[in-house]
């Protein structure tokens, strides 16, 4: 019997469950999964690691002012620039509505502040064409932390960098920031 067909469906029910359709990045789900298979080989090979949250800045004005196909639009945008400023290895997974989540592995601080900042400008340089009137420009604020323990968990460093991310937001959005343990804060713009 020819198994073709429903291998077929099979792969693209395990597609579905895997990315987001909107963004094509990993579902929440399948990012912690790699998130915690590349944590556990950051340990056992003392690799750096860092972590970013990001999120799209004043999203629900953008929802709420041209609509969310808008909204959606510019969702999809996001997504294309991730694969347009990182690397393969990187991991992106929409975390939860416009917030997103990166780890970036065999990589440290000052290099995961490097790709923010061309992360951030990315979007910040890439207005989407409206249907009527002028070109829409969003923003992203983003917060950056980098694993400092073996033994830290993917929850415990994504705390850390969504604490950086709402640094960033409470200093006025369109920046990175940066969190470690036991050290202050750090932002640019």
């Amino acid at each position: 019997q020819d198994i073709t067909e429903r291998k077929r469906i099979e792969h693209d029910l395990q597609y579905l469950v895997q990315v987001d359709p909107l963004t094509r990045v990993f579902s929440r789900r399948h990012f912690m999964a790699m998130t915690e298979r590349e944590l556990a080989n950051a340990a056992r090979y003392a690799s750096s690691l860092s972590a970013l949250m990001l999120d799209i800045d004043h999203f629900k004005k953008v929802n709420d002012t041209y609509g969310h196909q808008v909204g959606d639009q510019v969702l999809k945008q996001l997504g294309r620039l991730f694969s347009g400023v990182l690397r393969e290895v990187d991991i992106v997974g929409r975390y939860g509505g416009e917030e997103f989540a990166v780890v970036l592995p065999k990589t440290g601080l000052d290099q995961a502040i490097e790709i923010s900042e061309r992360l951030r400008q990315a979007v910040a340089a890439s207005p989407l064409p409206l249907a009527h009137g002028l070109p829409l420009t969003v923003t992203v604020s983003i917060g950056v932390t980098e694993l400092r323990d073996s033994a830290e968990n993917i929850d415990a460093l994504l705390a850390r960098a969504d604490k950086a991310l709402y640094d960033a937001k409470h200093l006025g959005r369109n920046r990175v920031c940066v969190r470690q343990p036991g050290e202050h804060m750090g932002c640019q713009d």
